[in-house]
Parts: structure tokens; C-alpha cells; sequence
């Protein structure tokens, strides 16, 4: 469906409002999601075995992918596809790379005791990979190699299997390129309580990450707190900022990209009439499914204001005037601008990370990366002389909150 709305007072609150539904992710946790966590937590392999059949109709004789086929796998990929792959691995790498050069940790010191922060590896990860609309082996590189280049000892996928028991075997290529052999069959809340408990064949984990349906995201949502996890990752979409400068084929083009992901949703901002008008034209005779909206500004300010209020998952920006607008964009977790970089570039071989919070939560979130698989450690250390000056200070704050046990541990220190 295809909306157009001019931006003035009388229509502001109507469009904000059809913003706030695009952004609408409701993630309430169902009673079968919940079932079916606690059913795998009590009974494991048995119970993933069930309802793999029950709602992938899939017979499983083993859980785990073995060697022979992810060797077999090699066979029924392009092998241009497996050059992208290379190419893609190493831009993507090499970007994440630079993330843990800058993360140095530091000392703070301050007279006689001194802190320190230190980066810690979590020890396992279990990384989900959606493979019921499209097989999504980009998400493998962009999910694996930031926890690779953090340090993780221990890294699992997990990935829903087809009706035949089998895995994508682009999935199992890119994974194997990537060094992780640990491949599960399992989709949905199964692998996620899977990996949250552990089984007899699949380890417990500490951080579960990748996107996935309502369902996976549903059971991710229950284990939170019982295992780590990156988001909650609803609908891909982008928000397009363009003023007369921008081509109106490729703009159309990156709008139908997203609609292409199911409950996928598309923003066009536009300051020109005219180009809004050749947009409408270029997708009207398209079969739209998802949400498409075309909204008609008369100045850049009014396009920043509903950027931020939107917190676009990906938002391009084609325009003459990209360096302002860029200065106040403060929700926005991946943003590409001019004609020539494409959303789809930053998917798949650009480097920076395509895993990103949707739906407006990047008022408080940011693109998977290095840190969502780092913990930071404080390491104090203080000498008699510190709690000789300091001391004193503490045990008053101590005593203040009724915390006597608190204040002598201090003051037995200083005598």
C-alpha cells in the first residue's frame, strides 16, 4: 500500500501517527512461545525433535549439521557467489577489526589507588539465522565475525532446517569460511531456549544474536536475563531523505528493497513535488505488499524532525545539502548517502554491520558490533593511604544508609 501526504500543520499529527505505526513492533510474549521454552528446558533434544516436526515438518535424525555436509555444501554453491563471499568477509573484517584497535581499555588514577578497565570476551555465542523467506548466509558474516574478532572462544548457529533435514548450504559455506562448525538444525523458539539451557547435543551459551521472526524474537525476549541477547529486531525498513537532486529510479528501487523483507515498511521524505510525483508513478504499477509512504515537506528541518522522531533502521540521504542535515540526525544506527550507496551495499559488502535496531529503537541502540560480544571488567586497587583520606568520607555514606557492616569493613582498614 502506497500513502502520500503533503507535511503541514494540519497534517502533522496525522503523519506522526502513521509513523508511530510503521514503528509498531509489539513483541508480547505468547503462551506457546513460553510452552515450548519450558518444554526444551525440562526434556532437551526430545522435545527440539518435537516440535521441529510439529511446525517445520522436518523428521530430524541428527540435531547437528555433520562434516560430510557442509563438505557437500561447497558443491551445490556458485562459485562466484563464494568469491563475494571471500570479498565480503574481508571488508567486513577488516571494519570490525578497527572497532577493537580503538578499545583500549584505561587507567584512571587518582593519588594512592588507581582503576582499571579491561576488556573481557564473553566465552560462547549462539548466533541465529532466519531461513524460512530467504536464506540469509549475509547474516552469518555480519553476526560471526564481530564475535570472531572479540575474542569468542566457543560460536554455534543455529538455523531452521528445510522439510528434507537440510540446511541452506550457502549458510553452511559462509559459516565454514568463517571457522564455525557447531551448526544446528533448529529454527525459531526451539533454538532459542535451546541454546539458553543447553541440551544434550546443543551447549548453553552466554549471548544469543541475529535477527529472526516474531516467534524467535518472542522467545528471546522470555530468556532475557537467563542468557545475554543483542535486540529485538522487528521488520527491516528505511526512511529515504531526497531533495531534487537525488534519481527518482534509484530511490524507487531502495524503497521496493525493503518492501521486499515480509513486514518490511518504506519512507520517502521529499522536498520536490515533482520527484515524489515520478516515485509514485515508478511504483504504482509494482505489487507492493508491505507499507510504502510518501511524504511531501516544504523545507529540510521539517525532514529532520521526522527523522528523528521515525529512528529509521537505514536512512539514505540524496541531497545537496548532506553535511547539514547529517549534523542532526541523532537517530539513525546506519545512514548512506548520495546516489551511488545504496542500502543493499551496507547489506551485504560495504563492512559496517547490517544487523541494526528497528522500529525506532535506535534512540537507545546501535548496529551489532565488537562491543555486543565484550564485557568491561574494574579492577581497583587502593593502598592504606587511600582509605586514610578517603576513607572517612565513605564510612559517613556508609552509616547514612544504615549500612554499619559496610562502614567498618572501612574503618578497620584504617586503624
Amino acid at each position: 500500500m502506497i500513502k502520500r501526504y503533503f507535511y503541514n500543520l494540519k497534517n502533522k499529527n496525522i503523519i506522526l501517527k502513521e509513523i508511530e505505526k510503521l514503528n509498531d513492533f509489539n513483541v508480547a510474549i505468547s503462551k506457546d512461545v513460553i510452552n515450548i521454552i519450558n518444554d526444551i528446558k525440562q526434556n532437551g533434544d526430545r522435545a527440539i525433535i518435537k516440535y521441529e516436526k510439529l511446525y517445520d515438518g522436518v523428521d530430524l535424525k541428527e540435531i547437528k549439521v555433520n562434516k560430510k555436509e557442509i563438505k557437500n555444501a561447497y558443491k551445490k554453491v556458485d562459485k562466484n557467489v563464494l568469491k563475494a563471499i571471500n570479498l565480503a568477509i574481508k571488508n567486513i573484517r577488516d571494519f570490525h577489526k578497527l572497532q577493537l584497535k580503538n578499545l583500549k581499555g584505561f587507567v584512571y588514577k587518582n593519588n594512592s589507588y588507581k582503576i582499571i578497565q579491561k576488556y573481557v570476551p564473553v566465552d560462547s555465542a549462539g548466533i541465529y539465522i532466519p531461513g524460512g523467506q530467504a536464506p540469509l548466509f549475509s547474516t552469518v558474516i555480519m553476526a560471526v565475525i564481530p564475535a570472531k574478532v572479540a575474542g569468542v572462544k566457543r560460536i554455534i548457529i543455529t538455523s531452521p532446517p528445510k522439510s528434507n533435514g537440510s540446511i541452506n548450504p550457502y549458510i553452511l559455506v559462509a559459516a565454514d569460511m568463517l571457522g564455525v562448525s557447531e551448526i544446528y538444525k533448529i529454527g525459531g523458539p526451539m533454538a532459542i531456549a535451546a541454546m539458553t539451557f543447553g541440551t544434550k547435543t546443543v551447549p548453553r551459551v552466554d549471548k544469543i544474536a541475529g535477527p529472526g521472526n516474531i516467534y524467535s524474537t518472542m522467545a528471546k525476549k522470555y530468556v532475557y536475563g537467563m542468557v545475554g541477547i543483542d535486540a529485538l529486531n522487528g521488520p527491516s525498513e528505511i526512511t529515504v531523505f531526497a531533495d531534487e537532486s537525488a534519481n527518482p529510479l534509484f530511490i524507487a528501487y531502495d524503497l521496493l528493497a525493503q518492501a521486499e523483507h515480509i513486514n518490511g515498511h518504506s519512507l520517502l521524505i521529499t522536498t520536490s513535488k515533482k520527484l515524489s510525483d515520478e516515485i509514485f508513478r515508478l511504483l504504482i504499477d509494482k505489487n507492493i505488499k508491505s507499507d510504502i509512504m510518501l511524504v511531501i515537506v516544504k523545507n529540510v528541518n521539517q525532514a529532520i524532525e521526522i527523522i528523528n522522531k521515525k529512528g529509521p533502521e537505514h536512512l539514505e540521504i540524496i541531497s545537496k545539502n548532506i553535511d547539514k542535515i547529517l549534523k542532526n540526525i541523532k537517530n539513525a544506527p546506519a545512514i548512506f548517502t548520495g546516489n551511488f550507496s545504496p542500502v543493499a551495499f551496507g547489506d551485504y559488502m560495504a563492512g559496517a554491520n547490517h544487523i541494526l535496531p528497528t522500529n525506532g529503537t535506535s534512540r537507545f541502540s546501535s548496529a551489532l558490533s565488537v562491543f555486543d560480544f565484550l564485557k568491561h571488567t574494574h579492577i581497583v586497587n587502593c593502598s592504606k593511604e587511600t582509605l586514610k583520606k578517603f576513607g572517612g568520607f565513605v564510612e559517613k555514606m556508609a552509616e547514612t544508609e544504615g549500612l554499619t557492616a559496610h562502614a567498618k569493613s572501612i574503618e578497620i582498614r584504617r586503624k
